[in-house]
């Protein structure tokens, strides 16, 4: 009896060892090759096939500064955004312009007049707005901006400044160009400090939009519900199962972060901007399926301390978009990909401002930004990609700003980056 006993005991301990070993978070690891400065692209090939758009060639008119932008897909149409100031990064005034395409080769125009999310600043709250990821509701598209950079949902109201408080919507009707709902807060009180112009533009609250739209918005509050689209027209989805990373285990990290799923579906992960340009590489924090995230913690991947953008492709694998090897410039883009997203070891040159379709008799040299402005970097950066799947547009795209200034799109077949 004791010795049946023993072995019982023992039987409990391996399997409990065991099962705490497969649960045990893996941190994804770098194993591409290593990129060197003074080699074309790095010393990586380049897409092939690839084709690019130029969304937005900065004006003084409309505005030298343009950043960060978001692209969607959705019943055929492609929906671009991104923040817009005259002058200077973030500065007072900053607002929201978007472009449109229902081929991904012909875009509608810049002109000023494309302004999805307006001006919020006013005399006594200056207040620059940021593109962020488009929400997909029950087959309805919203785009959205806030005050407040993420890049995540769900965001969460107890998290300081990143909550629905600050979060401003606006319905996009597809098919079609152009066809935009009225902007409104997602909560039912103005965020303090906008009420004058929430006034001046005519933007409500949630609970003055019509019933379908305010029933949209209350799944925003369950963490079990991705606000993404179908997987039949692309693979995109800036959202995490449950909720993302909260700010109190990510010290080493920014909210500059994406997400994606390991293709075993066994763990999440976020890789993270860090906020000090010291250490050129990303950091992590993963979560075994019904665990908790791990605090965040540095990585092995290269990084010119930018944004980024991870997600699924085809075939079970997973992509990242990135800045991946320090230099003078953000330059290149790169991708790359992974068969486990354990280990990355696939990469290769998406563009890179070097490249003569970015020169003009005003630009002899692509990598050189035209107007003056704070906070001006040179090269091909914070990137947004997408896995289009719809047969009309199949393929994968990235969108990025050129020196801050310009605003491109990139298409190349799903394997041009394998």
């Amino acid at each position: 009896g004791t010795r049946a006993s023993e072995l019982t005991m023992s039987l409990v301990v391996v399997l409990a060892l065991v099962s705490a070993a497969a649960a045990a978070p893996r941190f994804p690891k770098w194993v591409g090759p290593v990129l060197d400065p003074l080699l074309p692209h790095g010393g990586v090939p380049l897409a092939a096939n690839a084709t690019y758009h130029n969304l937005y060639r900065a004006t003084l008119a409309i505005g030298t500064y343009n950043m960060a932008p978001m692209i969607d897909f959705h019943d055929g149409q492609f929906l671009a955004t991104w923040k817009n100031s005259p002058r200077d990064e973030d500065q007072a005034g900053q607002r929201i312009l978007y472009s449109q395409s229902l081929d991904g080769a012909s875009w509608t125009q810049t002109d000023g007049t494309n302004v999805l999310f307006p001006n919020m600043s006013t005399s006594a709250n200056k207040a620059a707005l940021f593109a962020e990821p488009t929400l997909h509701i029950n087959g309805h598209v919203y785009a959205a901006a806030s005050p407040n950079q993420f890049c995540l949902y769900p965001i969460l109201d107890q998290v300081p400044g990143l909550g629905t408080k600050s979060l401003l919507l606006r319905r996009v009707y597809t098919p079609g160009i152009s066809k935009f709902g009225q902007i409104f807060w997602a909560t039912p009180v103005v965020p303090k400090g906008f009420e004058a112009a929430t006034s001046a533009h005519g933007i409500v609250t949630v609970d003055k939009m019509d019933a379908e739209t305010q029933a949209d918005i209350a799944t925003l509050a369950d963490f079990s519900k991705l606000p993404c689209g179908p997987t039949s027209a692309s693979l995109k989805c800036e959202a995490c199962v449950g909720g993302c990373q909260s700010d109190a285990n990510r010290a080493n990290a920014t909210n500059e972060q994406t997400h994606y799923v390991t293709p075993d579906g066994q763990q999440d992960v976020i890789l993270y901007r860090i906020p000090s340009n010291e250490k050129l590489k990303l950091a992590a924090s993963v979560r075994v399926q019904g665990g908790n995230w791990s605090a965040a913690e540095l990585t092995d991947f290269p990084d010119d301390h930018a944004n980024l953008n991870a997600g699924p492709l085809p075939g079970g694998r997973v992509y990242l978009l990135s800045n991946a090897m320090p230099d003078v410039f953000r330059d290149p883009l790169f991708v790359s990909s992974s068969v486990d997203g354990y280990n990355w070891q696939t990469l290769t040159a998406l563009t890179s401002c070097e490249e003569k379709m970015y020169t003009a008799p005003d630009q002899p040299y692509g990598c050189m930004f035209r107007h003056r402005g704070g906070s001006k970097q040179s090269g091909c950066q914070y990137p947004q990609g997408i896995a289009v799947t719809a047969p009309a547009a199949e393929g994968f795209w990235a969108i990025y700003s050129l020196n801050k200034e310009d605003i491109w799109v990139v298409h190349v077949p799903f394997s041009s980056i394998l």
